[in-house]
């Protein structure tokens, strides 16, 4: 029985990883614009955040990412640009996204 569990177990594991590999070849080279009010000189009132960018992937692939799972290499970002954030699939693999900020 316990050796039964082990390997369904594994199994599970297993599926779980292929899923996750299969969504970072549908998110492999996205680039996202996320459009924001943002003042002349380019400041952003607010910040933008991994909510955001959850719900910009949703909106460009349909595809659903928890917002808990995206990580962004900036502390904060207040300003109009290009940056970059990592969305971590799984322990073994994550998949960097670039992503635009420009005011609407």
């Amino acid at each position: 029985v316990l050796a039964e569990e082990i390997r369904q177990q594994a199994f599970k594991q297993e599926r779980i990883k292929n899923e996750a590999a299969e969504l970072a070849k549908a998110l492999e080279g996205l680039t996202l614009r996320i459009p924001t009010k943002a003042a002349e000189s380019g400041k952003i009132y607010g910040s933008v955040n991994n909510i955001q960018i959850a719900n910009a992937i949703k909106e460009a692939k349909d595809l659903t990412i928890d917002r808990k799972q995206i990580i962004i290499s900036e502390d904060s970002i207040k300003e109009v640009g290009t940056y970059k954030a990592v969305v971590k699939l799984h322990k073994e693999i994550s998949v960097e996204i670039e992503f635009e900020v420009f005011a609407e």
